[in-house]
């Protein structure tokens, strides 16, 4: 097998097994990434032009899963490019300095792109404090770790040539945890939207929040609506959420303050992303938690509001009321929560509205 065939074969298993880590992950909702995987499988067993052609490629493949990875390409080739010189010219020598660099760099490259598409470099102190920062560098060196078993397992120590025997069976076993993840992963985060239906007079949209939730170190999905008047000052519609946040694995649903961490983070990612050089989102009222039966679940409801800004210029202070209706989906592994709000002057002419959109849609 001439070089360019073998270069392009660890090139494509490097895409498969980016892609495999990311669904399994998900799949199995472990916090984290893992697409990282096959960048240091590249850069392991590539010199670095190859190695660059896979540090692209990688995340632009991963686009078709998350479009996020188009902005946050840069990260990956440049990690990828720390790790192959830190692989052939400190790993020989220190060998744990790899393990501590590399993630560390993975970890504030994300933040950095974070902080830059939100406007919050003010908070980059605290991003370091959260949860989101010690997943990310479990994340690299979990993923540093699966690609030197990989990478071993590609081109033995005993030999220095490839094996096709060996790495069909490679390529097979990561295109079926591809399939196998990817089921799993429409079926438990996905399956549910059919349930929501579309409201006359209202926008409807499902997006991941990984990337919004980056700080939590949480993922799921988003599943909102706003009114077609959400952005025109004087409507009843200015400023009205509506949704359910799908997230992955449990949490305490009679957390208020765990609860409202995914509104506020949505929050200010959102004004950020629409120009608000200075997003800002606090509960200042909680009040009427009682259990309820929401569809069949064991769910808490509970009535507040947060103080936050507008996403229309000049970007002023406005007071949101409204309620959050909280479940666990113990068959889908998946915590629901239901949000559903509009500025204090419109709330009392709105809630009505807002509760019978809730209460027709069949997550299910």
């Amino acid at each position: 097998m001439n070089n360019w065939k073998k270069r392009s074969i660890i090139i494509l298993i490097a895409i498969l097994y980016s892609a495999a880590a990311r669904l399994l992950g998900d799949a199995l909702h472990i916090p984290g990434f893992y697409d990282s995987l096959g960048i240091f499988l590249a850069a392991s067993l590539l010199p670095l032009k190859w190695a660059i052609i896979a540090f692209i490629a990688i995340p632009l493949v991963l686009t078709s899963y998350y479009a996020v990875y188009l902005i946050a390409l840069w990260i990956y080739v440049l990690i990828g490019i720390i790790y192959w010189i830190m692989k052939r010219k400190v790993m020989s020598k220190i060998g744990i300095l790899t393990y501590i660099l590399v993630p560390v760099a993975y970890a504030l490259s994300w933040l950095i792109l974070y902080s830059y598409y939100t406007h919050t470099f003010k908070y980059f102190g605290l991003y370091l404090r959260m949860k989101g920062f010690y997943v990310l560098l479990f994340d690299a060196v979990a993923s540093i770790c699966l690609a030197e078993v990989l990478s071993r397992t590609i081109v033995p120590r005993e030999t220095i040539d490839l094996d096709l025997k060996r790495l069909s069976t490679i390529i097979v076993l990561g295109v079926v945890i591809i399939g196998i993840s990817f089921y799993l992963v429409q079926v438990n985060e996905w399956g549910i939207t059919g349930g929501f239906h579309e409201v006359n007079g209202y926008l409807k949209f499902h997006h991941k929040m990984d990337f919004v939730w980056l700080p939590l170190g949480e993922k799921g999905i988003n599943n909102y609506y706003y009114p077609e008047t959400r952005f025109t000052r004087g409507s009843k519609g200015y400023q009205v959420w509506i949704g359910m946040y799908w997230v992955q694995g449990y949490h305490d649903i009679a957390d208020v303050g765990l609860v409202s961490q995914f509104a506020i983070w949505d929050q200010n990612f959102w004004l950020g992303s629409h120009g608000s050089t200075d997003p800002y989102t606090y509960v200042d009222l909680v009040e009427n938690i009682s259990k309820i039966d929401y569809k069949g679940y064991n769910a808490y409801l509970m009535y507040g509001g947060m103080v936050s800004r507008s996403d229309v210029e000049p970007y002023e202070e406005v007071v949101l009321r409204g309620f959050f209706i909280t479940y666990y989906d113990a068959k889908r592994d998946r915590t629901a929560i239901i949000y559903a709000c509009a500025t204090e002057e419109n709330i009392n002419e709105m809630i009505d509205e807002l509760k019978s959109i809730v209460y027709t849609w069949n997550p299910r």
